[in-house]
């Protein structure tokens, strides 16, 4: 059987959080079934005879039937808020259900200088991406009673907006491998300050430290 020493223990923890994270980024889950979809526009169809849907109804209905179940990244073009405390109570609210589901803004940057940009083009003050695990997610956040309450900062906060999903194609930054090797170097340096002492070292279960010869 073999000892199970502090480093071994280490190793193990450091697995079990890596596992913990992949499970919680997701990215390629199973597609919405059609039995799913129908429940997502029944609350969609709720929300709106309240008045408080934005027409996401119609946005998402053919998105939806084509759903692949896989990650993705919404691209957001907005002007500036017309309600700023507004927009900062909605975004204070929306981001811990955001992360819950495996999604997380991935930056947001404003516009210095036009460029190519063909006549009667929109100009915007702000573009914002934000990755989301599945559609399901998204749908979870949209018709979650969280967002029931807050739908109406969202609505103060945006004067004009333009919002579309992308598949990433290519790119640089692989999150699954950045936080693996995090945690790489996060176990060699608790390696490295534990490994002088003794008892990180011992076997477990034995009380006195290896006898070496």
């Amino acid at each position: 059987m073999p000892r199970i020493t502090g480093p071994r223990i280490l190793v193990i923890v450091l697995a079990i959080l890596y596992g913990a994270f992949w499970i919680w980024y997701g990215g390629a889950g199973r597609p919405l079934s059609p039995d799913e979809i129908d429940r997502y526009f029944a609350l969609l169809d709720e929300r709106a005879e309240e008045g408080g849907t934005m027409g996401l109804r119609s946005r998402l209905e053919d998105w939806a039937r084509k759903d692949d179940g896989r990650e993705f990244l919404m691209v957001n073009l907005m002007d500036d808020p017309a309600d700023p405390r507004a927009a900062e109570a909605y975004n204070a609210m929306i981001l811990p259900a955001l992360i819950r589901r495996g999604g997380f803004p991935v930056f947001i940057s404003r516009p210095f200088a036009s460029f190519i940009q063909p006549d009667g083009m929109e100009e915007w003050d702000q573009v914002a991406i934000v990755r989301y695990r599945s559609l399901r997610d998204l749908f979870e956040m949209v018709t979650a009673p969280e967002t029931k309450d807050i739908q109406h900062l969202k609505e103060a906060s945006v004067s004009k907006t333009q919002v579309f999903a992308t598949h990433v194609v290519f790119s640089f930054v692989w999150v699954r491998f950045i936080v693996g090797a995090l945690l790489v170097a996060l176990g060699a340096a608790v390696h490295l300050g534990l490994r002088p002492f003794g008892w990180y070292r011992r076997q477990e279960g034995s009380p006195h430290p290896e006898i070496r010869r």
